[in-house]
């Protein structure tokens, strides 16, 4: 089931946050791909401040490589947690923002200013 971005925001008061995940060489090239695919991601633990909408920055070789819009959030487990579409796709061209490589999400840790550092 989808969560209601709005319910939850007014529910729980609480700031929705973007989150990070690290793929390996070959699911990033193909899940950041053009022509334009649905994407998804799976997860066992899945994020208590996300929802729909919210950025899923992608991680891959020692460094976040850019970002997705999340199109659907299914944090029952019944199927794929994240979906997005490559369509999407926003590069980062700089290398200022160093990733190792790790299991699950993580919440974003840099700075805006950082951020937009690296897409110029």
């Amino acid at each position: 089931m989808t969560r209601n971005v709005e319910m939850i925001r007014s529910v729980k008061n609480v700031e929705m946050r973007d989150i990070v995940i690290y793929m390996n060489s070959e699911d990033f090239g193909h899940k950041t791909s053009l022509p334009c695919i649905y994407a998804y991601w799976e997860m066992k633990r899945y994020p208590k401040y996300f929802s729909v909408h919210n950025k899923i920055y992608i991680a891959a070789k020692g460094r976040v490589q850019g970002y997705v819009e999340c199109d659907e959030f299914n944090p029952d487990g019944s199927v794929e947690t994240l979906m997005w579409s490559s369509d999407t796709w926003m590069l980062f061209v700089n290398e200022n923002i160093p990733c190792k490589p790790f299991r699950g999400f993580r919440y974003k840790w840099w700075t805006e200013e950082q951020e937009r550092q690296s897409i110029k």
